[in-house]
């Protein structure tokens, strides 16, 4: 079970040399609630940011929402995507690529497992961003990467187009699948109210500093009749709980929170959107528990912990699908779907 830590002040740290600077952020972000500290010192596992940094929980179940405090300022946030996956052509860092740490008996474990679960129709349905329903209209995808999922959408009859803060990710998603990706924070784009069927932003929200105002202005760009798909890190999930502060979701620095269904909730309730259908999902769990089970951190505990991880991938995975069939909110990825009257 993920442990809980001793109550204890956080600091801002003090910049030096290449480390990202940081301010205080003690009360939530969210409903200004008192938090508890939940993760210290969590370094970046995966892509070489200097550093480490610590994670609070706010104490109101009602919100639930985790944080970073001391949070990476505005300014230097850039920095912590230098060597983002989002700089490559085919979806890996220049510095550590993860899939080849997870080799071909992975996968074939994984197809294995998604046809012995019955996962199949779901996982279709997730790498649609759940828009496999309906008609298809104009698509924004926000954060848009390197543009796979824009690219995937185009032969189901979408008109897309994507955003991007990253320049480089955003080159990348033009030439090699001729997008039309525009480059800067969603508010100052500047899209007219009402201009998309669809609105996406997958894996972004826990990145967004000031989200509130981000998801109004997802809601204001958004036709009658459109939906607005979020998808996150699930901070309740079985994986965060077994791996604790070397989980995968909680992708310090760049994560500057982490949402629970109550969370999510609590952040849809504050941008004034209609009740959302939110859920978690488990179609990415292999990945993101298999990326847990091989970090720095996890690799220096001993042999027998080891297996104990590598065999968890499974268990938790199935797990997961159990639970969520039952009712349950364990899954590694949280789904929010609103649909705009």
């Amino acid at each position: 079970m993920m442990s809980m830590l001793l109550e204890e002040e956080v600091q801002a740290a003090t910049p030096r040399g290449d480390l990202l600077r940081t301010e205080p952020r003690h009360r939530c972000p969210l409903c200004g609630g008192a938090g508890g500290l939940l993760h210290a010192d969590v370094p970046d596992h995966y892509f070489g940011v200097e550093g480490s940094w610590s994670l609070r929980r706010c104490r109101d179940r009602d919100c639930d929402l985790i944080w970073q405090d001391p949070m990476v300022v505005r300014e230097d946030l850039g920095r912590a995507y230098e060597d983002y996956y989002t700089h490559s052509r085919d979806g890996r860092t220049t510095r550590t690529s993860l899939r080849p740490t997870i080799g071909a008996g992975f996968f074939r474990l994984d197809r294995w497992c998604t046809r012995l679960l019955g996962m199949q129709p779901d996982r279709d349905r997730f790498s649609r961003a759940y828009l496999d329903s309906g008609s298809a209209g104009v698509l924004l995808d926000v954060g848009c990467g390197n543009g796979d999922f824009l690219s995937a959408m185009r032969p189901l009859g979408w008109s897309v187009r994507g955003t991007e803060l990253d320049g480089n990710a955003a080159s990348i998603a033009r030439s090699t699948h001729g997008l039309q990706v525009d480059v800067g924070e969603l508010r100052e784009l500047g899209y007219p109210a009402a201009s998309f069927d669809a609105v996406t932003a997958r894996h972004v929200i826990e990145h967004v500093r000031d989200a509130v105002p981000f998801v109004a202005e997802c809601w204001r760009i958004l036709k009658p009749g459109g939906r607005l798909v979020l998808v996150t890190p699930n901070a309740a999930s079985l994986g965060h709980r077994h791996f604790g502060r070397d989980w995968r979701g909680l992708e310090q620095p760049r994560h500057l929170f982490l949402y629970s269904p109550a969370a999510m909730g609590a952040l849809l309730r504050r941008a004034g959107l209609p009740a959302a259908d939110v859920f978690s999902t488990a179609q990415g769990a292999a990945y993101i528990l298999r990326t847990s089970a091989v970090s720095p951190a996890v690799g220096g505990r001993s042999a027998w912990r080891r297996q104990l991880d590598r065999l968890a991938i499974w268990w938790l995975q199935y797990r997961e699908v159990a639970g969520i069939r039952s009712g349950l909110q364990v899954g590694e990825e949280l789904v929010a779907i609103v649909r705009k009257a």
